[in-house]
């Protein structure tokens, strides 16, 4: 569809969600202390006068204060783990999951899956929405499943050698863990499986780390390549996915309205310039959120894809912003941090970063691994300390441990130690 019928049926959707929330008693307050009520959404910049949705929202109403609709229509509920505060909540109607298995099945099929794949789902399946929406939208486009969920690493190189499997999914952070299994056990990615793609969400995963897995899966070799997914359980859950071009994360604008804001301002950035990703999501009827503040920051692209499809993309993901570490009043972003590093064909995917205090100031320094049988000496040490300084302006130390001395991840990796409350 040509962009400009989308964002008509984008406006029109709009219109019909902010009704519908504006049922519940919460949200109606909220509209009503922004002095607008749901009539006044006649044209597109009428949008902004519609309040944010944030994270603290959901959490504070949990776990039905946001619904909208009746209780009885509800017939699936998600959450995140909880694990730091109260969780963030997700209620679902039938149509709602019919919705989420559609966005889903879209983004296999525009990444190159078909019904012939045997497809090994390493997402795990329960309160966290990532392994069932992975699991409906591939039984939509028809694949054979085989849901192993993440874990029994040994267990998962077994099945893909009896099953032939084709497609793997998981965490990136996993993909690079699984390869390194593979190689231990005498396995070979490229010779011994014929895993084609890589349908990889859950964590950031940045254009060097995509590179490695690619290559060290197989990936590539085998004609396909790794697709990254995005999602979060405020829009339901994974909800986009990469093309087969490669060319950025495309969103689904009859389900997704996209608004890219400058943080500090609120104002509209322009297309190809970084800003704050706010989404409302056009087609859920249980739990419908509108302007929500994703906390990342990305550039978007509108130009029509080499696939053809009118759907932008997000073509680079710049951190988010409550994973922005302030030390000594410098700003640090773990993805920036993986992206040099991995530049580097001595250092493996292996690392983390520690924060500290030392006689009352912040220290920073980094932990990585060495990629077996590469030489490290002082002299490569310190020009790595310069470039990570040049980088973020502040200095950060590098220590090399010993391979397999840092802790490995069966679902999203922990990449930052912070010392400075311990």
């Amino acid at each position: 569809m040509p962009l400009e019928q989308l964002q008509q049926l984008q406006l029109d959707k709009f219109r019909k969600q902010a009704h519908r929330v504006y049922g519940n008693p919460f949200m109606k307050k909220r509209f009503h202390e922004a002095g607008m009520h749901p009539d006044d959404l006649k044209h597109w910049g009428d949008i902004k006068k519609v309040p944010f949705t944030y994270k603290d929202d959901l959490r504070d109403n949990y776990p039905t204060g946001l619904l909208c609709g009746k209780w009885e229509d509800v017939v699936r509920i998600h959450m995140t783990s909880g694990t730091t505060g109260v969780p963030t909540p997700m209620t679902y109607t039938k149509n709602d999951l019919d919705n989420w298995a559609v966005c889903m099945a879209r983004n296999f099929v525009a990444g190159g899956l078909n019904k012939h794949d045997v497809v090994q789902q390493a997402h795990g399946l329960g309160l966290f929405t990532g392994g069932f929406g992975f699991h409906y939208g591939l039984e939509r486009v028809g694949a054979k499943i085989v849901p192993t969920g993440a874990g029994g690493t040994e267990r998962q190189l077994r099945l893909m050698q009896d099953w032939g499997t084709t497609v793997f999914t998981g965490t990136p952070s996993y993909a690079a863990y699984i390869s390194e299994v593979a190689l231990e056990n005498g396995i070979d990615p490229v010779k011994d499986l014929k895993l084609r793609l890589g349908f990889h969400g859950g964590e950031p995963c940045t254009d060097e780390l995509r590179h490695r897995i690619n290559e060290r899966m197989g990936y590539k070799a085998h004609g396909g390549g790794m697709r990254r997914c995005y999602g979060l359980t405020e829009m339901g859950g994974p909800m986009s996915m990469d093309c087969e071009s490669e060319s950025g994360i495309h969103i689904w604008l009859d389900h997704y309205l996209i608004e890219l804001l400058d943080p500090d301002t609120l104002e509209a950035v322009q297309p190809g310039q970084p800003g704050e990703l706010v989404l409302s999501n056009l087609s859920y009827e249980a739990m419908p959120i509108l302007r929500y503040r994703t906390g990342d920051r990305v550039i978007i692209s509108y130009d029509t894809c080499e696939c053809g499809r009118t759907h932008p993309r997000i073509t680079n993901f710049l951190g988010r912003v409550d994973d922005m570490l302030l030390v000594s009043g410098t700003n640090i972003f773990p993805s920036q941090v993986e992206d040099l590093l991995l530049q580097h064909p001595a250092i493996s995917e292996h690392w983390q970063l520690v924060v500290g205090n030392r006689k009352g100031l912040h220290t920073l320094k980094v932990e990585v691994e060495p990629v077996p049988g590469a030489i490290i000496d002082d002299e490569y040490i310190s020009t790595l300390e310069k470039t990570l300084h040049s980088f973020l302006e502040i200095t950060c130390h590098v220590h090399f441990k010993p391979i397999g001395s840092l802790k490995r991840f069966e679902g999203k990796a922990v990449r930052v130690v912070d010392e400075r409350n311990c």
